[in-house]
């Protein structure tokens, strides 16, 4: 009996399966907790850009176009097609990047499993995200225009909608990623057992 047990720990598809599973799991998390914080990060920029009548909603899309590839790709009251659909692509990687680096931190490092817990790292993650963003990212180009205001003249929304916008999106991210994880928490122990029974079988 115990041979047989030891028989069936040992067999190379459970070591393999479980742990890719996990892996999926939080990987999957992670990508939906980023694009959805990334979508709250938007809202106050789409909605002050759109109350103000210099300039147009989806501005935000437009000025990672514009930023990456040229000054000449953005309208301050106006609309550029295809750079609004680029920069929306890179802003949906951007994003998913974000909840992966932002799932391993909580899941690996620090084992957040409580609303507080992923709300506090939410926001430390708001603080990280617009250090990083404003700081280090922004500056590598263009002298961080059209997303800041510079001698270009061309500016995206002011600062204090930034900050706003990057305060939500760490905790949103936060609140994201714990409702996923808490809504999937039994898949991998139903996983395991489902494997467990197969093999017995």
């Amino acid at each position: 009996m115990m041979e047989a047990r030891a028989d069936f720990l040992h067999r190379p598809h459970l070591r393999l399966t479980v742990p890719d599973v996990l892996k999926s799991r939080l990987a999957a998390i992670g990508i939906a907790s980023g694009v959805l914080g990334g979508i709250v990060l938007a809202l106050p920029l789409l909605l002050w850009d759109w109350a103000n009548g210099q300039h147009s909603a989806l501005e935000y899309p437009m000025a990672v176009s514009a930023w990456l590839f040229g000054l000449n790709h953005f309208e301050q009251n106006g609309y550029v097609a295809w750079a609004i659909v680029v920069g929306a692509l890179f802003l949906a990687l951007y994003y998913a990047l974000s909840g992966l680096a932002f799932a391993a931190i909580a899941d690996r490092v620090y084992r957040v499993r409580t609303l507080l817990g992923s709300l506090a790292l939410g926001a430390l993650w708001s603080f990280f995200s617009w250090m990083t963003f404003w700081y280090m990212i922004l500056p590598i180009a263009r002298e961080g225009a059209p997303f800041k205001l510079t001698a270009a003249g061309l500016w995206v929304a002011p600062n204090w909608i930034w900050i706003l916008g990057y305060t939500v999106f760490g905790l949103a991210t936060g609140l994201a990623y714990w409702a996923l994880g808490h809504q999937k928490a039994e898949a991998p122990a139903r996983h395991m057992t489902g494997t467990a029974a197969a093999a017995r079988s």
